[in-house]
């Protein structure tokens, strides 16, 4: 039996949140691990998870909002293995998150 409509838009939906951060990290000069997360928390409201290559046991979280495209908050997380959330969050805040295509180095 085929998926329902209803299935196929959200696995739609959740492809393109995650190719949006991808471009987020990309244009922000961060590398990506394989492995990624998108959650939708509310209605149009996501929440993204990055594993970061880079840095064993480190990832990124990104808030974003489907309609207005863009990524509303970033915070470097810790990943620890083996388990579903992060164990501890670095604070950030969403004032100093760039629009995508602004240079930023990696979050600290």
């Amino acid at each position: 039996m085929p998926p329902s409509p209803a299935d196929v838009q959200a696995e739609l939906g959740e492809r393109d949140v995650i190719q949006a951060g991808e471009e987020y990290a990309h244009n922000n000069s961060m590398v990506l691990a394989q492995s990624s997360e998108a959650v939708e928390i509310r209605p149009n409201f996501w929440r993204i998870r990055f594993g970061l290559a880079n840095k064993p046991n480190r990832g990124v979280e990104l808030e974003f909002d489907s309609l207005a495209r863009k990524v509303t908050r970033a915070q470097e997380i810790e990943i620890i293995p083996g388990t579903t959330t992060p164990a501890t969050r670095v604070p950030g805040t969403s004032e100093d998150v760039p629009s995508g295509g602004q240079g930023r180095g990696p979050i600290p």
